[in-house]
């Protein structure tokens, strides 16, 4: 990339205003933080200590959350100029990509509703999701995504995001209804590959379902994946996703 090129996680954050207007109980994100934080409220990468912005992993991992964090939060790491690594998500979450043989440079990290959470509030369902206009122009912007980073694995985190998803691609039409990680686990759907998804031009991906990781001491132990069960059933789901991905990806390679 050279220095005239504008990098295409702020030109992801200048699209934000095709989500606009946002419903009650949710605040417009003003300003990008450019250390390492999820997408919308930052820029979605790793950034190190010289506070570089790396390149956009094109055709890397998704990690894929609900929504960023409340207003409080938000205002916290802003200040900070980067988001609490010591949260239960980041805390839990970086130790889990690293026994999978994933690098966090390699990862975007993002969420399916833009947006903040109006106050200090944290847990439950974003308030957004009330507002079915609103979903929908999420949708959209999560397409426009998928479009810029072409993802080739999905790590689609928590009980809400699969429900978010399900309308988009037929192969995760499933995931309307198996509501529950047992529900996904059992019928071996809590790891689908080729999806494709209706309205984006990225190629077909491999997509995972997995634990939130603020969650993740009282739902990790109903996991089952293959002959694993709790936390290696997930650690096998994230290896088996990156190999399929691997694969997928040589194949698109050799066809074009």
């Amino acid at each position: 990339m050279n220095g005239m090129e504008r990098h295409p996680v702020h030109a992801l954050f200048s699209a934000l205003d095709r989500v606009a207007p946002y419903p009650k109980g949710v605040v417009e994100v003003q300003e990008q933080i450019q250390g390492t934080s999820f997408f919308p409220g930052g820029t979605g990468l790793w950034v190190g200590e010289d506070r570089k912005l790396p390149p956009l992993p094109v055709g890397g991992v998704m990690v894929l959350g609900h929504d960023f964090h409340s207003e409080a939060g938000y205002q916290w790491a802003r200040d900070n100029e980067a988001e609490n690594l010591r949260t239960p998500t980041w805390l839990r979450l970086l130790p889990l990509l690293d026994e999978a043989d994933i690098s966090v440079g390699n990862c975007f990290f993002t969420n399916v509703y833009m947006g903040l959470r109006e106050g200090d509030a944290t847990t439950g369902v974003f308030p957004g999701a009330a507002c079915d206009k609103f979903v929908d122009r999420c949708r959209r912007f999560f397409l426009h995504q998928m479009d810029v980073q072409q993802p080739s694995l999905i790590l689609a985190l928590g009980a809400h995001v699969p429900k978010f998803l399900a309308p988009l691609s037929d192969v995760l039409a499933p995931w309307a209804t198996l509501a529950t990680f047992k529900a996904r686990d059992t019928s071996g759907a809590s790891l689908l590959r080729d999806v494709s998804f209706k309205g984006s031009s990225a190629p077909a991906c491999v997509v995972v379902s997995l634990v939130h990781p603020c969650f993740r001491p009282s739902n990790i132990r109903c996991r089952r994946w293959r002959t694993h069960a709790g936390h290696k059933a997930e650690v096998a789901l994230i290896r088996e996703g990156l190999k399929l991905a691997s694969a997928n990806q040589r194949t698109h390679t050799r066809r074009t």
